[in-house]
């Protein structure tokens, strides 16, 4: 674990994490952009420390999530796609099947 020293709206904060500095960096970022959106004028705001570490917290589990969503989604297409190989490939078998009986049935009334 190291430390990672963060600000977020004026206030600074030491986190020990796992986590890349970057991405820390990142969760910051996007907590200070949403808080910015809703009220652009925060000037330096004293933000008690718990609340603001559980906001952190908060946002990480967003990012995580929404990097979990975009992998199922991903394999989730893959799979579709794969599914409507599997299904095209079948049907072009059998329509080979259909026309090789059909063209069978007609030699054979030709014998007859």
């Amino acid at each position: 674990m190291k430390r990672v020293k963060i600000n977020v709206l004026n206030n600074e904060l030491s986190l020990l994490t796992d986590a890349e500095e970057e991405y820390v960096r990142e969760i910051s970022k996007f907590l200070e952009e949403r808080v910015m959106e809703t009220s652009p004028d925060t000037g330096s705001l004293v933000v008690p420390r718990p609340f603001l570490l559980a906001t952190v917290k908060i946002v990480d589990d967003y990012f995580r999530l929404k990097r979990e969503f975009e992998e199922f989604k991903n394999r989730a297409e893959e799979r579709s796609r794969r599914l409507v190989e599997i299904l095209d490939s079948s049907l072009v078998e059998k329509e080979t099947f259909e026309h090789w009986r059909g063209g069978r049935r007609e030699s054979q009334k030709k014998e007859v």
